[in-house]
């Protein structure tokens, strides 16, 4: 035995069979004679540790096991066949108990008393240690009749689903379900925190919501583009704050995850961000602030990033939603990062740039109050970013530690961090486009004297006027008359309150 090679195959076998903290073998195949395989990861608070107590002793579950021989001849073989065994031990102690060259017991071992039986999946303990106490639980799954047994979880931990054949039979199949439940349910421990996150984030919505709603209605003749896009994104965060709360509360109830509800959120979240990635942008090129439309190619750009973008991000969020559980390799999880990462680059340089040029453009027009605004939305995208770059920093940084160490708040990185700053920037630039009285002044507007074909520099100077509010009606006659010679103002309403806007 101790010559034999290591088969331990680490990561995601079946992804239908998966169900939350409940593992189902649909006619899963034997590991070949003398191997083990590493199935899937289970995340279990001890009852003292628990954020939640309600449902008592968290325990695990091997349910309704049995297998079978692929070849009836094989039948009488298997019969009495015991080397097919289901177990989880601490992922923390994994290669202290397992070890490669060394890990079915033989009759040797049964003699120096460190075995009670023959080929039977063997524990590296201290002289002494019994498997409970090293957190080690074991079940035989027998052939032709199905077993239960339910174990209790003492130890707070990070739990390795393990599936080993200790003998020289390999041409069957296993049925039945492994569950662990924790003291608050059937939510692993580390995702249970992102279930009343998401139910204060929808709240917190709600409130945005109901302060955008009332001054949009006492304001609703001020409104221009840019705030009709920005209640499309309060209320995109709320639908996926929403699902995201609804699908980890099922989750939690019945240990299924709903794939229909699943989808849904993954599709507000990649939504929601590639709609405030391009509000943002579209806003910097100066649709409707500078311009009243955009021209075709940059259209084209636009539609053509947010396809990729939604297609990608989906795979990423998917990804990312089960790199734990079923210890996805980190090349396979940066081959989904990466490409989000670099469309993630290519719109902030575009955004930034746009920016920059659009600050120039009001600056040159002397347009001081549209400046200031677009000043500000530079300040907070800066800042935004940087406290994103110090929390990905932290994040590499933290991947050095082993996960028997951060999974308890990995969470709040992962999705914590990114809400939170995506609602901070999402206050700033409600309230630096709030509707108010002169709401209008930021907008674009068409006067008359582009419609006449004047020159640039008069239509530019009667657009400045008109953006910055004006006078009253009689100074509004002097100052056009001192700037501009004698004659009256153009009869076009120089406060903006009677021109088109122009759609994307």
């Amino acid at each position: 035995m101790s010559s034999l090679p290591w088969r331990c195959g680490i990561g995601l076998l079946c992804l239908r069979c998966v169900y939350a903290q409940i593992y189902s073998f649909e006619k899963m195949a034997l590991p070949d004679a003398t191997s083990l395989h590493t199935l899937y990861a289970f995340y279990v608070y001890s009852h003292q540790d628990a954020p939640e107590r309600t449902l008592g002793q968290p325990f695990v579950q091997f349910h309704n096991l049995m297998f079978t021989a692929t070849n009836p001849a094989d039948a009488e073989k298997a019969k009495n066949y015991g080397g097919v065994q289901l177990s989880i031990l601490p992922y923390r102690s994994f290669w202290t108990l397992i070890q490669p060259d060394k890990f079915c017991s033989t009759a040797e071992d049964v003699r120096a008393g460190v075995a009670k039986e023959e080929g039977k999946l063997l524990a590296h303990k201290s002289p002494g240690q019994s498997d409970e106490s090293v957190n080690l639980y074991s079940h035989t799954v027998n052939f032709g009749s199905s077993t239960d047994q339910q174990v209790p979880v003492h130890s707070t931990g990070v739990y390795i689903l393990v599936f080993s054949n200790c003998g020289e039979f390999k041409d069957g199949e296993v049925s039945g379900s492994v569950i662990a439940k924790n003291s608050y349910g059937f939510l692993p421990g580390n995702e249970y925190h992102k279930m009343p996150f998401y139910g204060w984030l929808a709240i917190l919505y709600i409130f945005m919501a109901m302060i955008w709603m009332c001054l949009s209605l006492r304001y609703w003749r001020e409104l221009f583009h840019i705030q009709y896009c920005i209640t499309a994104v309060i209320f995109l965060g709320l639908v996926e704050a929403f699902l995201q709360w609804r699908f980890f509360m099922d989750w939690n109830e019945s240990g299924l995850r709903g794939r229909f509800v699943f989808v849904l959120a993954i599709l507000a979240t990649v939504v929601k961000s590639i709609f405030s990635y391009m509000l943002v942008l579209v806003a910097s090129l100066g649709w409707g602030v500078t311009r009243p439309y955009l021209d075709q190619p940059t259209i084209l750009k636009v539609q053509a990033l947010s396809c990729f973008y939604i297609v990608l991000d989906f795979i990423r969020e998917s990804a990312l939603s089960s790199r734990h559980s079923h210890s996805l390799s980190i090349a396979f999880v940066l081959l989904c990062l990466l490409p989000v990462a670099l469309l993630n680059g290519v719109i902030f340089y575009w955004i930034f740039t746009a920016l920059s040029s659009l600050i120039e453009t009001l600056a040159e027009r002397k347009q001081q109050e549209k400046l200031r605004v677009f000043q500000r939305l530079w300040k907070i995208l800066v800042a935004a970013l940087s406290l994103a770059s110090l929390s990905l920093l932290f994040q590499l940084y933290d991947l050095s530690r082993s996960i028997s160490q951060r999974w308890h708040y990995q969470w709040f990185f992962a999705d914590g961090v990114s809400h939170i700053l995506f609602c901070m920037v999402l206050g700033a630039i409600m309230f630096l486009f709030a509707p108010h009285t002169n709401s209008q002044r930021f907008a674009y507007k068409q006067v008359e004297g582009e419609e006449k074909g004047e020159s640039s520099q008069v239509a530019d100077d009667k657009n400045v006027w008109a953006d910055e509010g004006g006078l009253d009606e009689e100074e509004d006659d002097s100052f056009w008359a001192s700037t501009h010679g004698k004659g009256s103002k153009p009869e076009a309403d120089i406060l903006g309150k009677q021109d088109d806007e122009s759609k994307i």
